[in-house]
């Protein structure tokens, strides 16, 4: 147990860990990453590991480009293993509104520099025979989507971080951010205390609790989310493309020789972290198999081999969800020294090395390197939120990933 550290990390998933390793990059910064549970053991390692990079702004468009590159390059940068396949997706449209959503996604991709083209269904099935043409209206192509090894990423953030002389502090639950006037002191952890002026609240599921405990209000909800991964089958391979059908939010790509599939669900359960215990764990999170079996049957004209494939795997996380799908980044308004990684809306992993050296650059510097004052929390601050329409919120954005509307 260390007494004092200049930044305080406090998650270890893919943003808090990709924090902790860009801070460290920085001589005479000293960083502490500390977890309740394993270093990178919740809900990262439980991800897709699919990098969607049309996005619904130029900002995270700009942000996820900025993320592949660093993806390309994790392994000659950190010194640690990621594997990742460049396969492309996908995404599908089956009713003429989303067809629409789809030709801006173009427009908008296009503009930003983006490998996209709008194809006919049969091309697409043609890209990926998994996935038929009936009753696709309208498909686009987008080259620069990829997929990673999801549990190599916290994990590989953090190692290269405590190699450039990051403490890490697993099982090392955080009680309170000690806050004295105005200003972050430290933490108070279940272990003893270690003083530092800055935190970075990138605790995940456990956001709300860690501010919470400390007076900062912060509006997302920790929501499950589950997925698949099949047995292998014949033509399966790792560089077919993606695919995403929209109005279904149903998703799947290429894993060790079968398929990984998930949906966004209409109804998603949303869990408040306090009521589960201090040591719940996510990998205890209760699942719902036929959640899934009924989004299977969904899209059964599109993708038939969902009903068909064998389960070699079921699993969930428990990402955060907002009510406007953007993520929560930056100081706490009234606060010097609070910082949020937060608010992934089922997107953080992916994005992770951007947000992570853009927060990083934010804490030394005073400024973050691109604008990411869409993603401050204080654009909530004139909106008192009950929890209900809060929820109401966060289960809209979570089901309308892709633009569906």
């Amino acid at each position: 147990m260390i007494s004092k550290a200049d930044v305080i990390v406090i998650g270890s998933g893919g943003l808090g860990a990709a924090t902790a390793y860009y801070l460290s990059i920085h001589k005479g910064i000293s960083v502490a990453l500390l977890d309740k549970h394993d270093i990178g053991s919740q809900t990262s390692p439980r991800a897709a590991g699919m990098v969607s990079c049309v996005r619904k702004s130029d900002l995270m468009i700009s942000l996820i480009k900025d993320a592949c590159r660093k993806i390309e390059a994790f392994t000659e940068e950190t010194g640690q293993p990621l594997d990742w396949v460049h396969s492309g997706s996908l995404k599908i449209a089956r009713r003429p509104q989303d067809a629409e959503v789809i030709k801006t996604d173009f427009e908008r991709g296009r503009r930003m520099g983006l490998d996209v083209e709008l194809i006919s269904p049969e091309q697409a099935n043609r890209l990926n025979p998994f996935m038929k043409p009936t009753g696709v209206k309208a498909a686009i192509r987008i080259g620069d989507d990829r997929y990673f090894d999801p549990a190599q990423v916290a994990i590989g953030f953090a190692r290269a971080a405590a190699a450039r002389g990051a403490t890490l502090l697993p099982k090392t639950d955080v009680l309170t951010v000690n806050i004295s006037a105005g200003k972050v002191i430290g933490v108070t952890t279940a272990k003893g205390t270690i003083e530092g002026p800055v935190v970075v609240d990138a605790a995940g599921a456990w956001t709300r609790q860690v501010a919470e405990a400390s007076g900062v209000r912060v509006p997302l909800v920790p929501t499950r989310q589950q997925l698949i991964v099949t047995e292998p089958l014949d033509g399966a391979r790792a560089d077919l493309p993606m695919v995403r059908i929209m109005d279904a939010a149903v998703y799947t790509r290429p894993c060790q020789g079968g398929f990984l599939w998930g949906v966004y669900e209409e109804t998603p359960r949303f869990f408040d972290m306090l009521s589960l215990g201090a040591s719940f764990d996510v990998k205890d999170m209760p699942l719902d198999i036929e959640v899934l079996r009924s989004a299977a049957i969904e899209v059964k004209d599109q993708l038939p081999i969902l009903q068909t494939a064998k389960v070699r795997e079921f699993r969930g996380g428990i990402p955060t969800v907002t009510a406007d799908g953007h993520h929560i980044l930056g100081p706490a308004p009234g606060t010097t020294g609070f910082h949020f990684a937060s608010g992934c809306n089922v997107a953080g992993l992916s994005i992770s090395p951007a947000i992570g050296e853009a927060l990083a650059t934010w804490i030394v510097d005073g400024k973050p390197s691109i604008d990411l004052s869409p993603m401050s929390v204080t654009r909530f601050e004139d909106q008192s939120w009950s929890e209900s329409q809060l929820e109401r919120e966060a289960a809209w954005q979570y089901r309308h990933f892709y633009g569906a509307v």
